[in-house]
């Protein structure tokens, strides 16, 4: 566990609270979609699956979602976006599912940092887990229209995330953000840090984050 000395909480509310979002059921935005749809495109030009393998693999109503530029405000229910990087696991995962996720959570940290988005917390004001724990609940805040998620920092090397709500946050996406927040970590403080997860209740999943000495 976290220690509880010096123990400060940040807590986000995962999902907007506009009526669009909270109509929609438990979903993810383009933005965090679009890489996995357009990861399966790929593979299909390639060879490695066929367009007839993908439409067996997925529902009807997911396949409006492929082949095409979304725009950043669309919600894609989560379940869908599960279907579909369960296929991309099946193909490019290398009998390693939990490496691979958290590969693509890394790789998906590394394109917002070439948007430039951390550069909108300065770390002049904060320390560098509480920058971490902004991080992490605001890009969950615009990601997910479900969930809640709280920051916790203990020791000067450790901090916690506690995302609740979580009964329908698949163990795809449990991952892949695993590997974006240790991708995050490491970029915005110069450091060697460790994230892990465990998801000790269907609804409660929790990182942990430690910073090697």
């Amino acid at each position: 566990m976290v220690a509880r000395a010096g123990r400060k909480r940040l807590n986000r509310i995962s999902g907007c609270a506009d009526r669009q979002a909270l109509a929609q059921p438990p979903s993810i935005k383009a933005t965090g979609f679009q890489s996995a749809a357009d990861d399966l495109t790929r593979l299909v030009e390639a060879g490695r699956i066929s367009r007839g393998e993908v439409e067996a693999r997925l529902r009807a109503e997911d396949l409006r979602y492929l082949d095409k530029q979304l725009a950043a405000t669309t919600w894609i229910p989560i379940d869908i976006y599960a279907r579909l990087v369960a296929i991309l696991v099946e193909i490019e995962g290398g009998g390693q599912p939990e490496v691979y996720l958290h590969q693509r959570g890394w790789r998906a940290g590394q394109r917002l940092h070439k948007a430039g988005l951390y550069r909108q917390f300065d770390a002049k004001m904060e320390t560098w887990g509480n920058r971490i724990g902004k991080i992490v609940t605001t890009m969950a805040a615009v990601l997910y229209n479900f969930t809640k998620w709280s920051f916790e920092m203990g020791s000067e090397r450790q901090w916690q995330i506690d995302v609740v709500e979580a009964r329908d946050f698949p163990e795809v996406a449990r991952f892949t953000t695993q590997g974006f927040i240790e991708y995050a970590s490491r970029t915005v403080t110069g450091g060697n840090e460790i994230v892990r997860s465990t998801r000790p209740t269907p609804d409660t999943i929790i990182y942990r984050g430690e910073r090697s000495k």
